[in-house]
């Protein structure tokens, strides 16, 4: 009777085991492709590891965002990135497009990330492009007309398709996710970030000046 009872609490034992191993192994295989699909954070400029951190949530399409992207940004990160103060600022870009307004932000964040894997400076000439060329586009949707004169033939051509793959709306969803977390209804919506953990949010278009004025405050 009492190995009987030994061998059914060893035998138990060992289920017990097995039953947690296979539920660790489930968990950290989950925690793994969690892991992998996670976006990428597109930079504009600075150093990832920057202690200053602007997170700007930005459509293709929108007038405001365009006034703040070529008037705003754009002096941000030639102040910022090509001066001593390159390590200081980070500036990464997030789609967030209205399709319930602009009827062609997704198909333009399409080619903004399917310029991105090209290379980080295609997607800059693109994007530029995007939004210097937006009253064009914006009118038609022929985005493609709007790149001709910022890539090269070939480059184009392979953007064209790249900018069909289905996984591309994937990551375009996942974004737009990101900024519902975040709370963003409207655009541009930025988020400045210290190391230390303070956020401070703008909605709209801040001028260059004054947000320059509150980064050198923080820098400081």
């Amino acid at each position: 009777m009492i190995q009987d009872l030994k061998r059914r609490n060893q035998g138990e034992c060992r289920l017990a085991l097995a039953v947690l191993f296979v539920f660790l192994a489930t968990v950290l295989s989950m925690a793994g492709q969690a892991g992998s699909n996670k976006q990428e954070e597109i930079y504009l400029a600075g150093h990832p590891g920057a202690p200053v951190k602007i997170e700007v949530f930005s459509d293709y399409q929108c007038p405001v965002c365009r006034t703040y992207y070529l008037e705003t940004l754009k002096p941000l990160m030639a102040e910022y990135t090509k001066t001593n103060k390159i390590d200081k600022v980070s500036i990464v870009y997030h789609d967030f497009p209205l399709e319930n307004i602009h009827q062609f932000a997704r198909k333009a964040v399409r080619f903004g990330l399917a310029a991105h894997r090209l290379g980080p400076d295609k997607w800059l000439k693109v994007s530029d492009a995007l939004y210097a060329q937006q009253a064009a586009w914006s009118e038609n949707g022929n985005i493609e007309a709007a790149l001709e004169k910022a890539l090269d033939p070939a480059d184009l051509n392979q953007l064209k398709k790249m900018a069909a793959d289905p996984a591309i709306d994937t990551t375009i969803n996942q974004e737009v996710a990101l900024g519902q977390s975040r709370a963003v209804i409207s655009t541009p919506t930025t988020f400045i970030i210290t190391e230390t953990g303070r956020q401070q949010r703008f909605t709209g278009d801040p001028s260059f000046p004054a947000l320059r004025d509150f980064l050198d405050k923080l820098i400081k």
